[in-house]
C-alpha cells in the first residue's frame, strides 16, 4: 500500500519536473465514497482516490496515443490515479464465512489513462494495475475508521479474497450533446452518452450508459462519475481554463446497463480457492446528484443506486460519491 502511494507521489513529481513545457496541470482531484452516508456498512462500503489530469502538447510521441484512432487536431490528456476501493457483506460482526453474501475484499490500484477529444468526442484508454487481498490494506482501513466513529469492529476479514495482482485494460468513448436551445430562460443542459469495455482480472465487461446535466453555467467538459467507472472526471471539450467567476449550479442524473462476464469481487479470485456468489451478468445502474462551482473550485455529489449484483443478495445496495476537484 505504500509502495503505491510512493509510486505515485513520484510519478506526478516527476511529470510537473520533466514535462512543464508539454504537459499542463488541468486539474486535481479528490473523491471519497461511502455507503454509511444513508445506511449501514455492506456490500461496496467504502472507496476514496486522488488523481491529476494533464494537457499534452507532445503529440508526436506516438508511445502515448490510442491505438487505431487518429490523433490530429484532437485536444490530448493524461490522467494519473491512486485508489482503493472496499467491499464487505451485510453482516461484518459475523466472524464466520457467509456463504450466501460476498466475499470481503480490498482493492488498491494505480491507474494512467490517455484521453483524446476530438468535435465534442471523448476516447479513452485505461491501464490499471493493483492489488487485491490483504495486501491492499482494507482491514486496518475498516477497523481504524470503526474505531475513530465509533462503530463495531468488523470480524469477519480473515474470510477476505486472497493476494492476487490485478491488471486491466478499459476502453471508453462518450459524445457531448449541448442541448442550451431546447432549454430557455438562462439555462443550460447537456447530455453526454458512452459505451466501454473492460478487459482484466479484476472485470471483464461491457457498459452503455448516458448523463444528463440541467442548471446554470454548465461546464463544457465530460462529466463527473463514481470511481467505480474507469474514467477521469471533469476532462474539458477544449484545452482552455475551466474557471469561471459566475456561480455554477446543475443536477446530474445518469443510467447505466452493464453485461458482465468477470467481477472478481463476486466471481473470488482466479488463481487461487477463495470465497464466491453467483453473480447476475446484467446490471442496471441509476446515478443522480448536485453540483455546485465557483471560480477553480467545484465540489459534485453523486448518489448511486444499482440491481441487485448476485443471485443471493437481499437488497439492493446505493452509496454515495463527493468528488473536490481544482480545475486550472
Amino acid at each position: 500500500m505504500k509502495f503505491l502511494s510512493v509510486v505515485f507521489t513520484l510519478l506526478i513529481f516527476t511529470s510537473l519536473n520533466l514535462n512543464a513545457d508539454e504537459w499542463k496541470l488541468k486539474n486535481i482531484s479528490l473523491q471519497t465514497e461511502n455507503d454509511a452516508d444513508i445506511r449501514d456498512d455492506g456490500a461496496y462500503t467504502y472507496g476514496s482516490a486522488l488523481g491529476a489530469l494533464f494537457y499534452r502538447n507532445d503529440i508526436n510521441n506516438s508511445a502515448l496515443h490510442i491505438p487505431f484512432t487518429s490523433y490530429k487536431n484532437s485536444d490530448n490528456y493524461i490522467s494519473f490515479n491512486i485508489a482503493h476501493q472496499m467491499y464487505t457483506p451485510q453482516d461484518f460482526e459475523n466472524p464466520n464465512l457467509i456463504k450466501n453474501d460476498r466475499p470481503y475484499a480490498g482493492y488498491l490500484y494505480l491507474q494512467t489513462a490517455l484521453h483524446q477529444s476530438k468535435n465534442n468526442t471523448l476516447k479513452s484508454l485505461t491501464l490499471q494495475i493493483g492489488m487485491v487481498g490483504p495486501v491492499a490494506g482494507m482491514k486496518e482501513v475498516q477497523e481504524l475508521i470503526h474505531s475513530l466513529i465509533g462503530s463495531p469492529t468488523p470480524q469477519g476479514w480473515d474470510n477476505q479474497l486472497k493476494n492476487e495482482f490485478i491488471f486491466q485494460i478499459n476502453y471508453a468513448q462518450k459524445k457531448y450533446y449541448d442541448l442550451d436551445n431546447i432549454f430557455k430562460y438562462g439555462y443550460n443542459a447537456s447530455i453526454i452518452p458512452e459505451f466501454g469495455v473492460e478487459l482484466g482480472n479484476a472485470s471483464t465487461k461491457a457498459y452503455t450508459s448516458a448523463l444528463f446535466r440541467w442548471g446554470k453555467n454548465i461546464p463544457k467538459d465530460y462529466g463527473a462519475y463514481v470511481i467505480d467507472n474507469t474514467n477521469y472526471s471533469k476532462i474539458p471539450l477544449k484545452n482552455k481554463i475551466n474557471g469561471n467567476k459566475k456561480w455554477r449550479f446543475y443536477l446530474n442524473v445518469g443510467l447505466k446497463a452493464n453485461l458482465l462476464a468477470h467481477n472478481i469481487f463476486l466471481d473470488g479470485n482466479i488463481f487461487q480457492e477463495s470465497h464466491s456468489v453467483e453473480k447476475n451478468i446484467f446490471l442496471v445502474d441509476v446515478t443522480y446528484g448536485l453540483s455546485a462551482a465557483y471560480k477553480h473550485f467545484s465540489l459534485d455529489y453523486i448518489r448511486r443506486h444499482s440491481t441487485k449484483e448476485f443471485k443471493s443478495q437481499e437488497n439492493y445496495y446505493s452509496y454515495g460519491s463527493l468528488l473536490f476537484s481544482y480545475n486550472y
